[in-house]
């Protein structure tokens, strides 16, 4: 007798592969499952059921059992289910049954189809296994009740050879016929080598059907595979992975597939096809995937539900994670018993966690819940939702959410909704979600009207903090709309005085056109006048280029008194603008703009905001003034603020003041990382904020001599004409470079270019840019001396006039050098006394280098320079100074300088000393205007540095380092 070719299941490579990974942790499952196959072989057949939610591994499981069957000479035939097949009459039965039929030669068939068993082959295949007759059924019995005993038979028969091991997977879309065969077959395989074994998805509509309920209920084994633990997902993800998998990222996906398998390979699937390598780096990432065929996979799932279930699957979807019952409910108009009974088929069905707490196993169960909605649907559904959510009082974000989503025309209380949300998101430092808010508003206002006028106005406060240049163009579209000259104003002030002098729309005529409509200042009050004096500060700075603005900028702060008035916030911003403008001209000397400059910063809080008025200026004029010590805590705290949000306008440009605050104390070490941050942080829009941190980077590059940094920003495109300031010193930058390049002459003129530009501009402070003195060393190395001591003296005297240590030291070192003999040394001295009396360390390490350079290590009053030239250009970061200054001590060089105040941040040093003073934190915070949490963070750092216990010792441990500075 010839045996037919079973239907065994194919193990190619990959299909094993794929199987072992979803065996993983299955032992006890495959144990129970091998026992009952042993016992059916011994004549004590059995129905296995196994039955678990969505990719827990039952059809693998269900696999493996029938390669195990094959293993042991059994004869195995398997059949899927499939909801489409559900109406064809004996489907399963016939996938099972008709390809062993078809194989099996005439001996065996008959041996198969003897007795009883001629009943079921008209039902397999109308007669089609050639000497077979089709036996009518019995008199008094049905051809149904005929045809299960048939099918019973043909079993019983086929397993008198062999034990016959039939597999059925998904069990809940099987035909009505097969299922009452196969309850039939159930009540005879006790005493026949026949095992049984079907799959069952929990939770599925049909899976709670009579018929399958009945069969269900006839299991002699049940099988319940359950989600990997973590070491069976490690398992998983080595065994896809072609290199070692971190820790990290094996916890990343068994949290994220929650131990689903199907939902773990199918992440693993994912994260491959985006080439991440399964390292700790990537976890995070890995969490974010949504696997497509997962997706559609959940998707047939759900719609094969009823339509309660779907509906509120779909309502979880639109209301996101943690909705509470009582909104799902009405949502999806389910009464609370047919919501929970529909909740507990989710759970069932491995798409929900659980009951209790609403949420979905992974997004992507979310993704494919909204997948398969209409889009009309989804529209309806988020409206509804949105108004359930108002109607329940729920955060104004929340509401904003759905309507956010809406594709549909919207009504007055969705704007008011969304406007509310917009302003609590920009209060946390969310702008550009508080601009989304806002635009999504915009869609549904009237084209025309002082609505939409204050809806612009509101999404360009929002948008100045990462996309100023949208900001000053939504502003100038807002500006018409609005009713009165009091909200253009208000509007347009909203937006800082850089940002509107960069812009290239016509900033000063609306700046004029509204100052007029206000009217005279001096007649004004109240609001009206605050916003006056803002408005001019801002028309005062875009006309910062002009030289007869510049000049009646100077006479405008001369009117103002010796002591004029900042109480108001408007009146420091105007103050701010003058002193400015006196800085640039060098109209008065630092002592007073420094005195003022203070005054205003003591009524300002350090916060980020104040990026968007003109306290920047204050800022500018401070560090040109050598008062910059005072602004390094304040900005500290600023930048902490900042650094809670993700608006890129005010993390840039803080950081590019505590650059330019960094510079004015002489250290590089801190400048250069703060001016780099800032750079790259305002990326490379045109917005004014791009030009400011070009600023800073070109002010650290020119202090530093740093030439790689000079080609990174003269690789970069600005407008000359608008940016004067920036324009003057990538000159500069260019000079310095062709200085490397041994050009010389080209050098000086970049030099001369640059002055001009200032000169042109009556921007007369040689704080802002040393060009002359940079000119004038050139031309003393070409020989040129009566010219190099006509420009350093003309230096001198501008540094002597404005009167900041750091300036004219700047200046007299430089005219030092190209002065010969007695003098030249005179002018070094002058210059390391000067700026002994600045915080400018770095300008004093190079004053101390020219001194030693003049005197020669001959000269103890040389060798000490050097020395201590060189332990200060180490502590500020000045690796050219300290090169320079270890080449001419030699062997001399200090082994190991440290300098005491390396250790501690100038902020620190700051409040440490006020400490020591005996200063409460209460008063050093007051002192500071900041709060007491951050004196004491401060103080924290100043104790673990310098190791001690605490207030008492600090005093002594202040001494201790200024005597190791020496």
């Amino acid at each position: 007798m010839t045996r037919p070719e079973e239907s065994t299941p194919v193990r190619n490579d990959l299909v094993g592969r794929d199987l072992d990974v979803m065996l993983i942790d299955r032992d006890a499952e495959l144990s129970r499952a091998t026992v009952a196959l042993r016992r059916a072989q011994a004549g004590r057949g059995a129905f296995v059921l196994v039955s678990g939610p969505l990719g827990i591994g039952k059809s693998a499981l269900l696999d493996e059992i029938g390669e195990r069957g094959a293993q042991v000479d059994a004869t195995v035939l398997k059949a899927g289910a499939a909801p489409m097949e559900r109406d064809f009459s004996y489907g399963v039965a016939r996938q099972l049954l008709e390809p062993a039929l078809r194989r099996a030669d005439e001996d065996v068939l008959a041996s198969w189809t003897e007795g009883a068993a001629q009943y079921a082959i008209a039902a397999l295949s109308d007669g089609a296994f050639g000497a077979c007759q089709c036996r009518p059924a019995d008199e008094g019995e049905g051809s149904g009740a005929a045809t299960q005993r048939g099918l019973t038979t043909l079993a019983e028969n086929i397993a008198r050879d062999r034990t016959l091991l039939v597999l059925v997977d998904d069990l809940q879309w099987t035909d009505e016929a097969t299922l009452h065969w196969l309850h039939h077959l159930t009540q005879q395989i006790q005493t026949a080598r026949i095992l049984l074994v079907c799959t069952l998805r929990d939770g599925c509509l049909l899976a709670g059907q009579e018929s399958v309920r009945e069969l269900v209920e006839r299991a002699t084994h049940t099988l319940r595979p359950q989600p990997f633990r973590l070491r069976g997902s490690r398992a998983v993800v080595r065994l896809n992975s072609r290199e070692p998998a971190d820790e990290e990222f094996v916890a990343a996906c068994h949290t994220a597939a929650g131990g689903n398998p199907a939902l773990l390979t199918s992440l693993l699937e994912e994260s491959a096809t985006h080439g991440f390598t399964p390292v700790a780096r990537n976890a995070a990432t890995l969490a974010e995937l949504r696997p497509a065929s997962m997706r559609q996979r959940i998707l047939q799932c759900l719609e094969a539900q009823s339509p309660r279930v779907l509906r509120l699957a779909r309502s979880m979807a639109v209301l996101g994670e943690g909705a509470d019952l009582g909104l799902l409910g009405r949502l999806s108009a389910l009464d609370p018993a047919c919501r929970d009974d529909s909740l507990r088929v989710l759970v069932r069905l491995g798409l929900v966690k659980t009951s209790e707490d609403v949420q979905f196993v992974h997004p992507v169960v979310r993704d494919a819940a909204l997948e398969g909605m209409s889009t009309a649907d989804r529209t309806s559904t988020h409206a509804r939702a949105a108004e359930l959510l108002h109607q329940a009082g729920r955060p104004v974000e929340q509401v904003a959410d759905q309507l956010m989503k809406i594709n549909a025309p919207q009504d007055s209380w969705a704007r008011k909704v969304l406007r509310a949300a917009s302003e609590s998101a920009l209060h946390r430092g969310e702008a550009e979600l508080s601009a989304r808010y806002l635009r999504c508003a915009l869609l549904d206002s009237f084209p025309h009207g002082s609505d939409r006028g204050r809806l612009l106005v509101e999404l360009a406060t929002a948008e100045r903090s990462f996309a100023p240049l949208a900001a000053v163009r939504h502003m100038a579209q807002a500006m018409p709309l609005l009713d009165s000259a009091l909200d253009r104003a208000d509007g347009i002030t909203r937006l800082a005085p850089i940002v509107l002098a960069s812009s290239l729309l016509p900033v000063q005529d609306v700046l004029r056109q509204i100052a007029g409509e206000l009217g005279d200042e001096q007649r004004l009050r109240g609001r009206e006048r605050e916003l006056a004096l803002r408005l001019e500060a801002r028309l005062r700075h875009t006309c910062s280029s002009n030289p007869v603005q510049l000049s009646d900028a100077v006479v405008r702060l001369k009117m103002l008194g010796p002591d004029p008035s900042t109480e108001t916030a408007a009146e420091r911003e105007l103050l701010a603008m003058l002193l400015a403008a006196a800085t640039c001209a060098n109209a008065l000397p630092a002592a007073e703009v420094a005195e003022l400059a203070e005054r205003i910063m003591k009524r300002e809080p350090p916060h980020p905001s104040h990026v968007h008025t003109a306290v920047p200026m204050v800022i500018a004029s401070m560090v040109a003034a050598d008062s910059a010590d005072s602004l390094v805590l304040w900005l500290e705290t600023a930048r902490a603020e900042a650094a809670r949000g993700e608006n890129r306008v005010e993390q840039a440009l803080i950081r590019s003041e505590q650059a330019l605050a960094a510079l004015a104390n002489g250290r590089l070490n801190e400048a250069r990382p703060y001016a780099v941050e800032a750079f790259e942080l305002a990326g490379t829009e045109h917005d004014g904020v791009g030009v400011v941190a070009a600023v800073s980077l070109a002010l650290v590059a020119i202090e530093s001599r740093d030439v790689g940094l000079a080609r990174q920003l003269l690789g970069g495109r600005y407008r000359a004409t608008n940016e004067s300031y920036l324009w003057a010193l990538l000159t500069m930058l260019s000079g310095t470079v062709a200085l490397t390049e041994g050009d010389t002459r080209g050098a000086l003129d970049h030099f001369y270019d640059a002055g001009h530009r200032m000169e042109q501009y009556s921007w007369r402070n040689p704080a802002l840019l040393p060009w002359a003195s940079h000119a004038a060393v050139v031309h003393h190395h070409l020989g040129e001396h009566e010219r190099a001591a006509a420009l350093s003296q003309q230096e001198v005297e501008l540094a002597q006039l404005w009167g900041a240590p750091s300036a004219l030291g700047r200046a007299l070192i430089a005219q030092g050098r190209v002065t010969e003999g007695a003098p030249g040394l005179a002018m070094l001295r002058d210059a390391v006394n000067v700026l002994e009396g600045s915080p400018n360390h770095f300008e004093l390490s190079r004053a101390l280098l020219a001194l030693g350079d003049r005197l020669g290590l001959d000269s103890p009053e040389g060798e000490a320079a050097l020395r201590q030239a060189y332990a200060m250009a180490v502590a500020c970061g000045a690796a050219r100074v300290a090169d320079q200054a270890a080449s001419r001590l030699g062997n001399a060089v200090p082994s190991s300088p440290a300098p005491a105040r390396g250790r501690l941040t100038p902020a620190e040093l700051k409040v440490a000393k006020l400490a020591a003073g005996g200063l409460s934190n209460q008063a050093i915070a007051d002192d500071f205007g900041i709060s007491c949490r951050a004196v004491e963070k401060h103080l924290t750092n100043c104790y673990r540095k310098l190791s001690i216990t605490g207030r008492s010792v600090l005093r002594t441990a202040l001494h201790r380092l200024e005597s190791e500075s020496g």
